[in-house]
């Protein structure tokens, strides 16, 4: 059998060896020296294929200059995700104060974030803060800002040994300027260099977890931040650098989305009978206040999930959900723009089919599914498969394509109880189901109850795979089965290959 070449493969230039170019002062004699068969160089193009769908559209590089100079080829548009909540009312002085607190934690943070050696604790970054905002920084002050925006902030109680930062320098002879290990705040050390590490010490850590600086380096020339990707031992500059513009840029997000939830909190509060929204937030900021894990019960116990009180009778409409979804918290704009559509509803359209269905298999159909009336492409696809057509169905969701091939097959079995059927489902949860609906329909039909209806797949014990194949009916299978068992024991499944009445294949796929 020849072998196939790969298909896709780029265009390969062929260049055949270059010869040396003499020196000028011999360059008459090498040229009348040269053999008569040498030629100049030339380059041989190997057509190879390139992709599998069609004709691709290549830009040249005259294509590409021309566009970019002529500014053809817009910049790429970043929207941002978080959703800017306004309010017209007036805010209390506390929440002033407080956002002027939320701004000083934001500045300090982000300033020592760009020290990786330096943990930002609340007794680190406290006087620092308490510089900006001119008065005490208090635990009940981070706590409203948390209760704000929990799931920007982490601010709890850590075990001391288990905070660990990495240190980067020349400390400790560490060669290239960046430690392997990582060390606890616990820098203190004992005469024969053991730490000392108090075991049962907690620190109370502070950091907002909705986004990080990304590490730049100094070009050697101009001293600007470039090239972040570039290994921070390849500098000559050991410790990391952050553009003023990248900090600020990040400064100005988390500020943006602080006076969002100051104004959400507002415009909810004016709408609940117009709450006080300063008690409010102090109510809701107790549950955010730190507590030291001495203080907490030993042994803490899951709460388990309990039901809801009252279960609604009438499920909420689709719009309202969305609508819902879009104004939880953790919501930052994940439904993309145009991403949510409601299309109008259309009245069913009815088919009949060609031929007459047994009673038994109406009664199945209507004591199972409470289908009294075919859709028109049903209709259309089982009287095709009647009539001994290849049908191909490709509807949307939930539309009824497993009755267009089980409502044949009942019937066949119905007319002929040695018709036999194959389904072929890519993955074992969709063979269970459908088996499990093909077994509660046979419940209703008469003669048809104790017909084996089962799986035959890797998992299938081999004392019931014998069984399965001579008396089975319909079996559900993979198409591993059917090209590694199947269809190479073709002797041992020729009774049921010969009765074989329909092929299902739920799910078209390209399987390699």
């Amino acid at each position: 059998m020849a072998r196939l070449q790969a298909a896709t493969v780029s265009n390969q230039l062929v260049r055949k060896r270059k010869r040396k170019l003499p020196l000028e002062d011999d360059a008459s004699e090498t040229a009348t020296a040269s053999p008569p068969y040498e030629t100049s160089v030339t380059s041989v193009t190997v057509p190879t294929k390139q992709h599998d769908g069609g004709k691709k559209p290549r830009r040249t590089n005259g294509t590409a200059t021309t566009s970019k100079s002529k500014g053809a080829v817009p910049p790429l548009l970043r929207r941002n995700s978080s959703t800017v909540v306004e309010s017209n009312i007036p805010w209390p002085e506390d929440f002033t104060k407080l956002e002027k607190t939320h701004r000083a934690l934001n500045l300090v943070y982000t300033f020592c974030c760009t020290r990786k050696h330096l943990a930002t604790t609340f007794e680190t970054i406290k006087k620092a803060v308490e510089g900006h905002i001119k008065r005490e920084l208090l635990i009940e002050d981070v706590a409203c800002i948390k209760a704000l925006i929990p799931r920007a902030i982490n601010f709890a109680y850590v075990d001391e040994a288990s905070l660990q930062i990495a240190v980067l320098g020349e400390e400790d002879g560490v060669k290239g300027g960046r430690a392997k290990e990582f060390r606890s705040l616990d820098l203190s050390r004992k005469d024969d260099g053991s730490k000392e590490v108090d075991q049962d010490k907690e620190l109370l850590l502070f950091e907002f977890i909705d986004g990080d600086l990304k590490r730049q380096v100094t070009n050697a020339k101009t001293g600007e931040p470039t090239k972040p990707f570039r290994k921070l031992r390849e500098e000559a500059l050991k410790m990391p650098v952050y553009s003023q513009k990248q900090m600020m840029k990040l400064i100005e997000k988390r500020n943006t989305k602080f006076t969002s939830a100051i104004n959400a909190l507002l415009n909810e509060c004016a709408a609940n009978n117009n709450a006080d929204p300063v008690r409010t937030l102090r109510d809701q900021s107790r549950a955010h206040v730190p507590v030291l894990a001495s203080s907490r019960e030993d042994t803490p116990v899951p709460v388990p999930a309990l039901p809801p009180p009252s279960i609604p009778k009438e499920r909420k409409a689709i719009p309202e959900i969305i609508g819902e979804i879009k104004s939880m918290e953790w919501y930052t704009g994940q439904i993309v723009p145009d991403g949510h559509r409601v299309f109008d509803p259309q009245p069913p359209i009815y088919g009949d089919l060609n031929f007459q269905l047994s009673q038994n298999l109406v009664n199945a159909l209507y004591n199972t599914r409470w289908i009294t009336q075919l859709y028109s492409h049903q209709a259309e696809a089982i009287n095709n498969l009647h009539d001994g057509s290849n049908v191909i169905i490709a509807t949307s969701t939930s539309s009824g394509k497993s009755l267009i091939y089980q409502i044949p097959m009942l019937h066949q079995l119905e007319l002929d109880p040695n018709a036999r059927g194959m389904y072929i489902f890519p993955t074992k949860a969709l063979a269970q189901d459908q088996k499990r609906s093909m077994k509660e329909m046979l419940r209703f039909m008469s003669g048809l109850e104790e017909i084996i209806v089962d799986t035959f797949d890797g998992d299938t014990a081999m004392a019931d795979r014998n069984m399965i194949r001579d008396d089975g009916r319909i079996i559900f299978t993979n198409p591993d089965m059917l090209h590694v068992t199947i269809l190479p024991q073709e002797d041992q499944w020729r009774s049921f290959l010969q009765n074989l009445k329909y092929v299902v294949v739920d799910e078209l796929h390209v399987y390699n």
